[in-house]
This record gives C-alpha cells, sequence and structure tokens, in this order.
C-alpha cells in the first residue's frame, strides 16, 4: 500500500470567539515504521494568493510555526496535536473573522535507511475544510413606538430609550439623544442632545452634546436596567420643544480583545410641546423679590403703624372731652326756671327756691 490522506472535503461555520478544531487523518502508508511529518496550510479567499503555512510538525517531532502564523498573530492561538499515529488535529483558539479560509494538511512519510539516515519516501494531501467565522446574527431592536407629550414650561421631558432584543449576551451599548428643533428642516442635522458611550464615557463619536449632566445641569441621565435608559431635561423651555430620539449602537469584544461597532437601530419619535405660561398678577408679583415683599410683606407692619396712631388719637380725644365737663372734678349746675309756691289764702309772699339740676 502507499501514503494516503483523508480526502473529504467539508465546510465549517463557527461563531466569532469559538473554537475551530480541523482533522488530518491517514488512511494507510507505506511501511509500519514510517514516521510521518504534517503541515498545516491556511488558503485565503483572495484568488492568486499563495497558500501559507501555518505550523509544522517534523518527523522527529520538532514543532515549528510557519511565517502567516507570526504575522496574523496565530501563534498564540493555533495548536496541533498528535491523537493517534494517524490523527493528526489543528486547534484555532478563540477564531476571528480573519481566520475564515480553507484549511488542509500535508503529509509526508519518512523511512531510515540502512546507513541510519532519514529520507522522504512519500507524501500527500488532505481534502479542504472551509472555515466560516462570522459575527453573531445582528438581533439589535429598539422601541420604535411614536408618542406625543405636553409639558409646561420649567417643567420635565423625560425621555425613554429601550432595547428589545440584543445580538449577544456579551453586548454593550452606546446611547445619543437627537433632536429635530421646531422649525428645522428634515434634510438638516438633527442636533445632539446627549450621548453616553459603550464605555460609559459621555459624548461619544459623532455625538458632542453642548451640555453634559452634573450638579448644574439641566439633564439627568439614568440607567435603570442594561436595556433600558432614560433621559430627563429638567426646567423645560420653549425651544426645547422639538421631535425626539435616540440612537442605539451595540459594540462586541472580539478575540483580540478589541472592541467593534456590530449593529446600529434607531428608536421611534417623540414629538414633545412645551407650553408658554401665560403671566398673571400673581406670577409677576412671585417672579419679583422686591414686588413681593412690597405686597405682601410691607403693607403689614405698616397697617400696624397707622391702627395704632388711630387708637392713640381716639384715646387723647376721649380724654380731651372729659377734661371739659368740670374742673377740679366738681359737676356743672344747669340753673332751672324758678319755682313758685303760694297758697291763694296766705298772704304771705312766694317763696323762691333754686334747685340743683342734673348735668346732662
Amino acid at each position: 500500500s502507499k501514503l494516503k490522506v483523508h480526502k473529504s472535503n467539508q465546510s465549517l461555520q463557527f461563531l466569532e470567539d469559538s473554537r475551530v478544531r480541523v482533522n488530518c487523518s491517514i488512511t494507510s502508508q507505506t511501511s509500519p515504521d514510517s514516521q510521518h511529518a504534517v503541515l498545516w496550510y491556511a488558503r485565503k479567499a483572495e484568488a492568486g494568493e499563495p497558500d501559507e503555512l501555518l505550523l509544522k510538525i517534523e518527523h522527529s517531532g520538532a514543532f515549528e510555526y510557519g511565517a502567516y502564523a507570526e504575522e496574523e498573530r496565530l501563534r498564540s492561538r493555533v495548536q496541533s496535536e498528535r491523537l493517534s499515529p494517524r490523527l493528526y488535529g489543528l486547534t484555532l483558539h478563540r477564531a476571528e473573522t480573519s481566520d475564515s479560509g480553507t484549511y488542509y494538511c500535508l503529509v509526508e512519510e519518512w523511512l531510515m535507511d540502512p546507513d541510519g539516515l532519514w529520507y522522504r519516501l512519500a507524501q500527500d494531501s488532505s481534502g479542504f475544510t472551509h472555515v466560516a467565522v462570522r459575527q453573531p446574527a445582528v438581533k439589535l431592536q429598539v422601541e420604535e413606538a411614536e408618542s406625543n407629550i405636553t409639558v409646561p414650561e420649567d417643567g420635565s421631558i423625560r425621555l425613554g430609550c429601550s432595547i428589545l432584543s440584543q445580538s449577544s449576551k456579551d453586548s454593550r451599548f452606546s446611547v445619543s439623544w437627537y433632536v429635530y428643533r421646531l422649525g428645522q428642516e428634515e434634510e438638516d442635522e438633527p442636533e445632539c442632545v446627549f450621548s453616553i458611550g459603550h464605555d460609559a464615557v459621555f459624548g461619544n463619536g459623532n455625538c458632542s452634546p453642548t451640555e453634559e449632566p452634573g450638579p448644574n445641569s439641566r439633564l439627568q441621565f439614568e440607567r435603570a436596567t442594561s436595556e433600558l435608559y432614560s433621559l430627563t431635561i429638567q426646567k423645560a423651555r420653549s425651544r426645547d420643544a422639538g421631535n425626539y430620539y435616540c440612537h442605539v449602537e451595540e459594540w462586541l469584544l472580539n478575540p483580540r480583545n478589541a472592541w467593534y461597532r456590530l449593529a446600529t437601530n434607531n428608536s421611534g419619535v417623540t414629538i414633545v410641546n412645551v407650553m408658554e405660561q401665560v403671566s398673571t398678577l400673581q406670577s409677576v408679583v412671585c417672579s419679583n423679590d422686591s414686588l413681593f415683599y412690597f405686597v405682601f410683606f410691607y403693607p403689614f407692619p405698616i397697617f400696624g403703624i397707622l391702627l395704632i396712631a388711630v387708637l392713640l388719637v381716639r384715646y387723647k380725644t376721649r380724654s380731651s372731652s372729659k377734661n371739659q365737663e368740670g374742673k377740679n372734678g366738681a359737676p356743672l349746675l344747669w340753673i332751672k326756671e324758678p319755682h313758685l309756691s303760694y297758697s291763694p289764702t296766705c298772704l304771705d309772699p312766694p317763696a323762691l327756691s333754686l334747685h340743683p339740676g342734673s348735668v346732662e
């Protein structure tokens, strides 16, 4: 018999960060004393590119990496092992999309001559294993329901952003809120209101808000859960009216520990109306400190002083009236008409008497 290697072709698909395994099986060999050298090659999709040597296992058991393994940073991720005397395996750990390609093995059969020198007797290659490493399927979905809210001036505008599904359990999200102001044309670029990156840093990418959350800011950001975000604009102004939406980016960490953007999606539009407050006497008075004190504070002491003055005047008037009624405490006498008493049979002259009158 001659050296023969299994030539079945196959196609394998893996998700990024998975472990890729390719086998190389020797079905027959020329001599039972033969030793094998196994060379693993990778063929990329580009036409005309030569096959690249990943690694080589010498018939003596020595191990050697190929130039391709060094250039593609595969040395730390590629591994070859002898599973049995006629079965070899190639393993790629934490596969990347760049690992996609066609893999095969080349087996060399070596024998020792009578002089103790090794010589290559035969060689044969395996079938092709087509490996496709893909990113997770895009499943990002954001709530797209539209809403309409009306708030008074100086009220609060609450904007929600709900992520309904994600592509991977390890995904992180960058969330930005944009607005088309009233009167703004649709072909114009929306204005960025707020942004937070997948790394929890405010103001990422092309979204550079003019105001960031803080003690003196009108913006309040909240992340209730990993899928629910909200932004509150306090002390609403008339210029805050417009059409708001959130822009979500889904980010993943690749096997080289570098973040990449997997997918994007936008939420539905929230139409915000801000009602202007009508100026009333109460609002005008309460909005001006000086006027507030003049109306609600200063009148009370002034009225108190006036009341005390009126009471004092009345008291002095009554006192002076009593003093004019008599001097030294003696009441005045009123002289009434004289009272004459006489008898028709009496020759005596009538007696004239004075009676003290009453003081009225």
